[in-house]
């Protein structure tokens, strides 16, 4: 009579669980990639000094991006190289649509103002199986003992990455979830 009360209880516990993973498409991380190949500083001065750009490598872990990014303020030479440590946060997703909200900070190298943050918002379309494109708003704040800016830029990135389900959530390739 013990065994077979065990028994059910085991049979329970593994039905239980089996109906508890209804989604089993989806992950807890991956990588990614993003590219800011074009952003635009709304500060005055000719278009090579207000010329943006990145790459970002990182994990998508659940419904958040950490990613370390490397890239230029400006076309300069001398003081705009940067790298960033960065958190994207998928805000809401509708469709192939999602909003994503991003912070981060990092160094300015050879800067009088050597510290970077940023705050940016992104409109990011899911495409392809595993890439998308967006646009960007946000604000670069560098600051030094001496000196600071803020700069607020307007761009168009690519992702390559996993898709996200309607909840935000990984999705493996080939499984939509409500797209």
């Amino acid at each position: 009579m013990k065994s077979k009360k065990l028994l059910v209880f085991l049979f329970l516990l593994i039905g239980i669980a089996g109906f508890s993973q209804t989604k089993d498409s989806t992950l807890k991380s991956s990588w990614y990639a993003r590219a800011l190949p074009l952003g635009l500083s709304t500060t005055a001065g000719p278009l090579s000094t207000r010329t943006i750009q990145n790459i970002e490598v990182g994990r998508s872990i659940g419904v958040f991006d950490l990613g370390l990014a490397y890239g230029k303020l400006s076309q300069k030479t001398d003081t705009t190289d940067f790298l960033e440590a960065k958190i994207t946060m998928d805000a809401c997703q509708y469709g192939i649509f999602s909003n994503e909200f991003t912070i981060g900070g990092g160094k300015v190298f050879n800067s009088a103002a050597p510290y970077l943050f940023e705050v940016s918002s992104t409109l990011f379309a899911q495409i392809g199986k595993n890439w998308g494109a967006g646009l960007v708003a946000g604000n670069y704040y560098t600051t030094g003992n001496y000196y600071s800016t803020s700069n607020q830029y307007f761009g168009i990135f690519l992702r390559y990455g996993l898709l996200r389900s309607m909840e935000g959530a990984l999705v493996h390739p080939g499984h939509h979830h409500g797209r």
